[in-house]
């Protein structure tokens, strides 16, 4: 799960990760399987680049053959192979950096500060865009995914005689025997010929592409929108193209394979022959067919990386990020009250979702919380089981997301199975949580909570160890295992590790203390067949701690101080039994007493949900909604609706009537200091140019509906706050709930509720 390699070879000697030998910089450009970022050599100073392919989304073995061809591939107009490390997350592929961006980008500046291009000024372009794929189709390779956005350019200036190109993502790349053909459905709709619709194609899908980009830098926009366009539609060439250029596109565009030129003749052509004969243009005035309305990049960048797989990514690289400069090594030294920032009278933060903007909080006084009326929050108030027993606990939210990791949800419900149902409650409360392990392609993983206690005699002393259990019906099983349990949603590490001593071992008068600093967290995966196909990892926090009582009959019921064997009987009538060991004789046993071993920066990442922009059309139309309105006016568009929902930002619900509900799910926390009294309030934004916004309202974020209202709010203090769960309580009794119907112009045809979970919280020191 994360080792490193130099070559692309699976026989390749283990080396180096990524950020041991580069320092990644900023991103050069991100698409549908990856991202690719600037990045230097730490010894030589190199600038290269970076392309991170997405393990989630790209299985390894097909990342590993895009190196193999990238490594042997040498060609002008072919990104250069420089090396390969296979990640925990990603395979990164490290090669020459192209500081242009990608044509996409080129023809964008081009219009935006000169207009449409002239033909006559991007023949250098269409001869290495050509040169390309000629070497590729001579070394009996077809690409498959041919666009804009894999040429990469040397500069930004596309018209430029200088600029030079490459062509790049060779993930869909195959190599072709004589006479066989292709039949699987691999890259960007917009580009395929009609043939790759027929399921029969060969080498002339990247000739066909290739067209689709000269057209679109000239005309600025694609020829055809969709196969019926593709198989029937012919493409209307811009009048002040010249002849030669439009003999040569109608070349490569030709419908009928067999007629279509090869990349051989494309470089043959009349057109390409003028490639630096200095044929000059007049490319700086705005011509009478310009349409301002196709200067859109919309229009042309396709298929990239919705915003959930961005997010996704950009919290791996964090927590990469993280662990290379040493914030997740085991030595932390503890934090001093001072170095603790929520304790300050006031504080700021980044703000993640606006980039160079900063969020002030402040503590505030009774008197100025009831002057301000902050706590009074729209809405109906509401029964927290009407709140959260609504649709949002129906099955088919987990059945979408097996379905869509591959895993046959026919199986829940039969057998030793759980039905669907109890598996979308166990998530809806918290319990569990369906997550993406990152390190492999679509695993999807069932997540439980676990604390254990690595409880020592005295300072040390001996460890204790849970050694047998007897079960109400007399059964009795011998085990050797840290004594522990499942952290429940509302709670903290704290929380648990005080119910565990108090609740399971029966210790509460025996003053244990623990120290959180040096907690330790793992992951153990393991099989369960009530959730077949969904392995379920115990993310498991180890917390160390010792007795530190001078109470005899506390420490006499709990075997001291002669370390005599004892039990307890829990809450459920379990008779749970306890030695007191060193720890070689524990690990003899095979007690999995610490985190060595295991890897220090978790894989594991929220699933995906929501629907891509055509499943939500398909949705919203079966539900007479006319998607025809979106986009207009002040509606949003389709893909703005999809991304909202892919963020996790709102969800749909159908209405026993059939009616299509959104619903904004808002969590706010009510954290109150609890020595001052004072509570928390998120006063203003500082924008990047200074300008400040008031704000005056509690912290909050919107819930995910395959999330707990518990672990959004965790998810507030860890991330936007950036306070130590630990510090902070969730009262899990005192939760409002409001509820209001507001008017959405932005959602045409659907109607949308907004519910508001206020909790309350304390912040304590410990």
């Amino acid at each position: 799960m994360g080792c490193g390699q130099s070559s692309a070879s699976a026989d390749a000697k283990p080396s180096k990760r990524l950020l041991e030998e580069y320092s990644v910089g900023a991103t050069l450009g991100e698409g549908a399987f990856g991202v690719v970022y600037a990045c230097t050599h730490r010894s030589t100073g190199e600038e290269v680049a970076v392309k991170m392919v997405d393990k989630v989304e790209t299985p390894v073995e097909a990342i590993r053959r895009e190196a193999d061809m990238l490594k042997a591939l040498s060609h002008p107009t072919i990104v250069k192979f420089h090396q390969v490390f296979f990640d925990r997350y990603f395979v990164c592929i490290v090669m020459d950096k192209y500081s242009g961006g990608d044509l996409v980008e080129g023809l964008h500046l081009h219009l935006k500060e000169k207009g449409k291009i002239d033909c006559h000024s991007i023949v250098h372009v269409c001869e290495q865009m050509g040169s390309a794929i000629q070497h590729l189709h001579n070394n009996s390779i077809v690409h498959r995914d041919v666009k804009g956005d894999n040429y990469l350019m040397d500069r930004k200036n596309i018209t430029d005689l200088k600029c030079r190109i490459a062509l790049s993502d060779f993930g869909t790349a195959v190599t072709l025997k004589p006479g066989e053909r292709l039949n699987s459905e691999v890259g960007t709709r917009v580009f395929w010929p009609p043939e790759f619709f027929n399921q029969n194609y060969s080498f002339k899908v990247d000739v066909w592409a290739m067209g689709i980009i000269v057209y679109g830098l000239l005309d600025s926009r694609f020829p055809f929108k969709d196969e019926s366009d593709i198989r029937k539609k012919e493409p209307r060439f811009p009048k002040r193209i010249a002849p030669e250029c439009e003999a040569f596109m109608k070349a490569m565009l030709t419908k009928d394979e067999d007629k279509r030129a090869t990349a051989d003749e494309i470089m043959a052509h009349p057109w390409i022959s003028k490639c630096g004969m200095g044929n000059a243009s007049t490319d700086g005035e705005r011509r009478d067919d310009d349409d301002p309305a196709a200067n859109d990049e919309a229009t042309l960048r396709v298929d990239g990386a919705n915003d959930g797989i961005q997010e996704r990514r950009r919290e791996l690289m964090e927590r990469l990020n993280n662990e290379q400069k040493g914030k997740t090594d085991k030595a932390n030294v503890k934090k001093t009250e001072a170095q603790q920032h929520y304790w300050a009278k006031w504080f700021t933060i980044v703000d993640k979702h606006s980039p160079g903007s900063t969020l002030k909080f402040e503590w505030w006084g009774d008197q100025k919380v009831a002057s301000s009326g902050i706590l009074k929050l729209d809405g109906v108030p509401q029964n927290a089981d009407r709140v959260n027993g609504k649709t949002n606990r129906s099955p088919e939210l987990v059945r979408r997301t097996l379905r869509d990791h591959n895993i046959d949800d026919t199986k829940f419900g039969s057998g030793e199975a759980k039905t669907l149902e109890q598996m979308a409650t166990e998530v809806q409360s918290g319990a569990a949580r369906l997550m993406l392990d990152a390190t492999e392609h679509k695993k999807l993983v069932r997540v439980v909570d676990v604390v254990l206690l690595r409880l020592y005699s005295s300072k040390g002393g001996k460890l204790l160890i849970e050694i047998g259990e007897q079960f109400p019906d007399g059964r009795r099983r011998n085990i050797a295992r840290l004594p522990g349990t499942k952290k429940e949603p509302h709670e903290n590490s704290r929380e648990t590790a005080n119910r565990i001593t108090k609740d399971l071992l029966k210790m509460g008068d025996c003053n244990v203390e623990f120290d959180f600093d040096q907690k330790e967290v793992f992951e153990e995966e393991m099989e369960s067949p009530s959730y077949p196909g969904v392995g379920t990892v115990y993310r498991k926090e180890i917390v160390p701690g010792y007795v530190n009582s001078t109470s005899t009959s506390a420490l006499g019921r709990i075997g001291l101080p002669n370390h005599s064997d004892w039990q307890a009987e829990d809450n459920k009538q379990n008779i749970k039994f306890f030695g007191w060991m060193l720890e070689k004789d524990a690990a003899k046993k095979q007690v999995k007493m610490k985190a060595e071993g295991s890897e220090e920066v978790s894989g594991l990442v929220m699933a995906p949900i929501g629907m891509k922009e055509n499943q939500l059309a398909e949705f919203l139309g079966a539900h007479n909604v006319d998607i025809d309105q979106y986009g207009k006016n002040q509606s949003k568009t389709l893909k703005e609706f999809s991304t909202e929902l892919i963020k996790g930002e709102s969800s749909l619900i159908e209405e026993a009537s059939g009616e299509v509900i959104r619903v904004v799910d808002l969590v706010i926390i009510k954290i109150v200091n609890s020595f001052a009294g004072d509570l928390l309030v998120q006063s203003e934004q500082t924008s990047p140019d200074g300008a400040k916004t008031v704000l005056n309202r509690l912290p909050g974020a919107k819930k995910r509906p395959d999330e707990s209202q518990f672990l959004t709010a965790r998810r507030i203090l860890r991330k936007q706050l950036k306070i130590d769960e630990n510090q902070v309580r969730l009262d899990a009794a005192n939760c409002e709930y409001f509820e209001e119907e507001r008017s959405a112009p932005g959602f045409p045809g659907v109607r949308t509720v907004y519910r508001k979970r206020l909790i309350t919280a304390e912040l304590t020191k410990t």
